[in-house]
């Protein structure tokens, strides 16, 4: 039997709403605890081993996007910081959805976990310039213009190529080289986590609408 398209059921904020919501504030504060810790603690580019050579902390201030990727320009980067609200508010209302929907709590949880990592990283680069003034010197706005806060090396593999080796011959190789946060790991997860989730969901009876 088809069913009938409502968004004032579909969109609605209930108590089972409010519990992710619980768990979305919980993972932001330990995101910004773990940064303001090592902020304030750490000194810039100094790296402590944590376990041996495969883990350690080491802060960086990335005045980036994903993967350090540097912004072109002022209007590149306001452009760039309104998409990723605007995702981020799409993510929301899809959790909305599907929460509604009562899908499978894979995917529930992994959309939870990739909208807290958004807007752990947005905190950074909207707010991070003013209240912790790590926006470059070259910045007059400080708003929009936080450094996201970096700490985690995980060094899975390393090794030295040979001169001979095409491309990047006589440089050491690193299989996992970027310097990533604790918002970089709950949203990398909740990816994993949210596509499981969505295979689930196709081989389930698909939502009809009349």
């Amino acid at each position: 039997m088809a069913q009938k398209f409502n968004i004032k059921e579909d969109f609605k904020i209930g108590r089972r709403i409010i519990r992710y919501l619980w768990i979305i504030l919980i993972l932001l504060f330990v995101d910004q605890l773990i940064k303001l810790i090592i902020y304030k603690n750490c000194v810039l580019h100094e790296e402590t081993n944590i376990i041996g050579k495969w883990f350690g902390i080491r802060l960086e201030l990335n005045d980036g996007m994903a993967f350090s990727n540097l912004f072109e320009n002022e209007k590149d980067r306001y452009f760039k910081i309104l998409t990723k609200v605007f995702l981020a508010f799409i993510l929301f209302i899809c959790l909305i959805f599907f929460i509604n929907k009562r899908s499978p709590k894979m995917l529930l949880i992994g959309l939870t976990l990739c909208f807290a990592g958004s807007i752990g990283n947005l905190i950074d680069r909207v707010f991070h310039g003013v209240f912790l003034n790590n926006s470059l010197d070259i910045n007059s706005i400080k708003w929009f213009h936080g450094r996201i806060i970096d700490m985690f090396c995980l060094t899975l593999f390393k090794i030295n190529l040979p001169s001979w080796f095409p491309i990047r011959g006589g440089e050491q190789y690193l299989l996992f080289e970027p310097i990533f946060n604790f918002a970089d790991l709950i949203l990398f997860v909740g990816g994993v986590m949210a596509i499981i989730g969505l295979l689930k969901i196709t081989k389930m009876k698909p939502f009809k609408y009349e």
